[in-house]
């Protein structure tokens, strides 16, 4: 195969091709990606032109929940924003950190400001900070079947991120910037609707880490093909000061999925597999002790910055 220029820096010499498998649903298509030797970004190379066929109603993002998971989340993410809550402990061992809320509440917000999401899925994690006396709520998500207007005065729109007006305080990415084909473009737009003192919370997959380093094209969150760029800390600077942005501040935030995911795809078992040792609460709760080594591993990525999930912080 040709070796391709990176769409970030523009490098061609001494780049690397790999092959992937589309392993979350056991599909198991295979993608081609590149990996820039310059600025280590990887690519896909090979977009199917049915990606929306790869985004299925179990998909999580997608998934809604009813009165009594709503309730268990809540205090999952009361817990995560420092609450007292044997619950909210209880659901963060079972499960992971709730990144996503801690991510928001480190910054200490006023309850008035615009929060705008990208990739917001059914807008779960709007539905909590509305919870938390946020009021000025918005997702945007392409994949969803319609608009969503919760009682909560939440909404989420079935629109593409460029279609977006007005200006925002907050832009939230959580794990959805991987998935946009124009990453430059992307990040132009949203410098665009950030206010001026505004910040924009990027959680992505990060390659320059532990991660990608051991398993290859067996990483779990290389997630062919829904992911399209795997960025490193050097190409998020790089697209970072072409849009007039500067990282302000970057949180590691590798889970024990980044080890049991990786392994399993070592062992040919996808995610969605009854095999898989994290598929079902009852297997998550037998193999709790078993589990410790994965999720200590993990707090090692973290402790040593070399974790394969981070969060940016990026400003004007």
């Amino acid at each position: 195969m040709a070796i391709i220029a990176c769409e970030i820096c523009g490098n061609s010499n001494g780049n690397k091709n790999h092959v992937a498998r589309e392993m979350m649903f056991g599909m198991r298509h295979a993608f081609n990606y590149v990996e820039c030797a310059n600025c280590g970004c990887l690519q896909l190379l090979n977009p199917p032109e049915n990606i929306a066929d790869y985004y299925p109603p179990e998909y999580y993002a997608y998934q809604r929940h009813g009165w009594l998971m709503t309730l268990v989340r809540r205090q999952w993410a009361a817990y995560s924003n420092g609450a007292k809550s044997l619950l909210g402990w209880f659901i963060t061992e079972l499960l992971f950190p709730n990144n996503a809320i801690a991510s928001v509440c480190r910054l200490s917000l006023a309850q008035d400001v615009r929060f705008l999401e990208i990739g917001s899925g059914s807008g779960k994690l709007l539905e909590d900070l509305a919870h938390f006396g946020y009021k000025r709520l918005t997702g945007v998500d392409p994949y969803i079947a319609r608009d969503i207007h919760y009682p909560s005065g939440v909404s989420v729109l079935k629109k593409q991120y460029a279609e977006v007006i007005g200006e925002f305080d907050v832009i939230m990415l959580h794990h959805s910037f991987e998935h946009m084909d124009k990453p430059l473009a992307t990040l132009r737009t949203l410098a665009n609707l950030l206010a001026v003192d505004g910040t924009i919370i990027l959680r992505i997959p990060i390659a320059s880490s532990y991660g990608w380093k051991k398993y290859g094209v067996n990483w779990v969150h290389l997630d062919a093909p829904r992911h399209f760029f795997l960025h490193t800390f050097q190409s998020i600077e790089m697209l970072a000061k072409q849009v007039g942005l500067k990282v302000a501040r970057i949180i590691h935030e590798a889970e024990e999925i980044s080890i049991t995911g990786s392994e399993s795809y070592l062992r040919d078992i996808p995610l969605h597999d009854r095999r898989f040792r994290l598929s079902n609460t009852r297997k998550r709760l037998l193999g709790w002790f078993a589990r410790k080594c994965h999720k200590k591993a993990a707090e090692d990525m973290n402790r040593r910055g070399d974790a394969d999930m981070v969060c940016f912080y990026l400003k004007k």
